[in-house]
């Protein structure tokens, strides 16, 4: 029997991680329906929450089998060879070779202690990119590469297991509210990652056994999705085929060099595995072929095909719900992209306004009012609004209205990103207001007449950058308009820039802007989203 853990326990056994990782289980199987709701990438199979629960489930199967003597290494052995034969779809392979990583990186060690995990994850995203022959931002292979990053300077010194793993938790939910941001699909239908949501609530369940809790986590209904996806079906009325899954034992060949081969029979492909035992999954119209392919490669076991087009029609049948606890979000919002946004972070309702349109404070107690719930967070998201914001939480007497004093629509965003619509307003508060502190932002427009504003002249028409309502910058050209602003307001080689464009931007014209500022800040990450927003050419946020 393991002891008791504690979050000042220096190093993990054999039963502490096998116990760590049981409550990572129950966590994620708490939210299989919600992370089932959420799938939209890369086709509408809505089964990455099963597939990943079914997947740890049989990994786990496996490291209560292994012997006790081989330690917290075995475990991790035993996680990674169950995985492997478990794997269910997509997010089961990569979920499996995130698992492989693990196991790589702890190199067989009795005890596992923090520097140990901080090392393991890295192995584990390197694992799993080579796991996809074209890689996607905005997936899990993000959240986990995001979650490696953060924990890297924590893999050296006596640093404690739990902290480590508090860093990759917090780190992975950030990770996920950032895919919307990356990927067009999800902002199209404005939903974070399932996969990545999927792996985020694994590294939470292990952060919380870390923490010392036992206690299994309730079940989260599917409608904490806020949005269900529709999607154009393909000649045939089938979409994307069918999802195929097998075994290719006894071949010679290693998985790099039969993936190119499979990548030409199908989308979403993974192979992986050892020669001898290689594991594909592969979404296809030309069945027969591709098992017949398969078969020339050596003896083909465990095949599972699934039909999608009819996974799509079940998946879409299900209806959406905004998510609802005891409290409830309005923002005030411009920009259609903005409004999109807002939504999929779990806004409950938007009242239109912001710069030279200031809405009212009735207008702002009428939304707060008619949501069915007896706590309201209200962002204002212009510092013109937030005196009028107030004066909407003091008038109510249905409601308790809480007015988080957000001076822009980035730091909106920002605050979104922290809410948790489980959890009680006075937990929210704090969060949304630490993260709406952190987040750097500033705008770009054009001014609308020539003056002299803090030493800096001005020319009517000319490009103009403002941080926290201060004009700061001048220039005849935009992008060095914008650059000198994002020098100003503070970039970092490990920052992450969003860029926000206007409803008077094109899109081409956006990406180039983005381009001159990953050259400008190359060790950046800069993501690009449609804010539609007028007046302001660009929004952005420094985090």
């Amino acid at each position: 029997m393991s002891r008791l853990f504690t979050g000042a326990s220096t190093t993990l056994g054999a039963g502490e991680v096998r116990e760590m990782f049981a409550l990572a289980l129950a966590h994620l199987e708490s939210q299989v329906e919600a992370i089932n709701a959420l799938n939209v990438f890369p086709v509408p199979d809505g089964d990455t929450g099963i597939n990943m629960a079914l997947t740890m489930r049989d990994a786990l199967a496996e490291a209560q089998r292994s012997e006790a003597e081989a330690g917290a290494g075995g475990v991790f052995e035993a996680l990674a060879r169950g995985a492997l034969l478990g794997a269910r779809g997509n997010s089961g392979v990569i979920l499996s070779q995130i698992l492989k990583g693990l196991n790589r990186g702890v190199q067989s060690e009795k005890d596992v202690g923090g520097p140990d995990l901080a090392r393991a994850f890295q192995a584990a995203s390197e694992a799993a990119y080579q796991a996809v022959g074209n890689p996607v931002e905005g997936t899990i292979l993000t959240v986990i590469r995001a979650v490696a990053e953060a924990v890297r300077k924590e893999a050296h010194g006596d640093v404690a297991p739990a902290t480590v793993m508090e860093d990759a938790s917090s780190t992975a939910k950030a990770a996920v509210a950032r895919t919307v941001l990356q990927l067009d699909v999800l902002r199209e239908h404005g939903v974070v990652d399932a996969g990545g949501q999927g792996l985020s609530v694994l590294l939470e369940g292990m952060a919380a056994y870390l923490r010392g809790e036992t206690a299994t986590p309730e079940l989260v209904p599917a409608g904490a999705s806020a949005f269900i996806p529709t999607v154009e079906h393909g000649p045939g009325g089938i979409a994307y085929g069918f999802c195929t899954e097998f075994f290719i034992e006894g071949g010679e060949a290693d998985a790099e060099q039969l993936r190119p081969g499979f990548e030409s029979l199908g989308q979403s492909v993974l192979v992986v595995g050892d020669p001898g035992l290689v594991k594909v999954h592969l979404h296809t119209l030309e069945l027969e072929e591709v098992l017949g392919f398969a078969r020339s490669l050596g003896a083909v076991t465990r095949v599972k095909v699934d039909n999608i087009d009819h996974q799509h029609q079940d998946f879409s049948a299900k209806q959406s719900i905004v998510p609802m606890g005891e409290v409830g979000v309005v923002a005030v919002v411009v920009g259609d992209g903005l409004c999109q946004l807002f939504r999929s972070l779990g806004v409950a309702a938007i009242v239109p306004g912001g710069q030279s349109m200031n809405p009212s404070a009735e207008e702002m107690l009428r939304a707060a009012e008619g949501l069915p719930c007896p706590k309201v967070v209200l962002l204002p998201n212009n510092r013109n609004v937030v005196p009028a914001a107030r004066q909407a939480g003091q008038l109510s007497t249905g409601k308790e209205i809480y007015v988080l004093p957000t001076e822009d629509l980035q730091q909106g965003v920002s605050a979104m990103m922290a809410f948790i619509y489980e959890l009680d307003a006075k937990s929210n508060l704090a969060a949304m207001e630490e993260a709406r502190k952190k987040v750097k932002t500033g705008e770009l427009t054009l001014a609308v007449r020539g003056t002299t504003v803090n030493g800096v002249r001005v020319g009517k028409g000319q490009p103009i950058g403002l941080s926290r309502g201060s004009l700061v910058v001048a220039n005849p050209d935009m992008e060095i308009t914008l650059e000198r602003l994002l020098e100003h307001v503070g970039v970092e080689d490990d920052s992450a820039i969003t860029l926000y464009y206007g409803m008077d931007v094109s899109a081409p014209q956006a990406e180039e802007v983005q381009r001159f500022v990953q050259v400008s800040f190359p060790r950046a990450e800069v993501d690009l989203f449609h804010g539609g927003q007028p007046h302001y050419h660009y929004l952005f946020s420094v985090e």
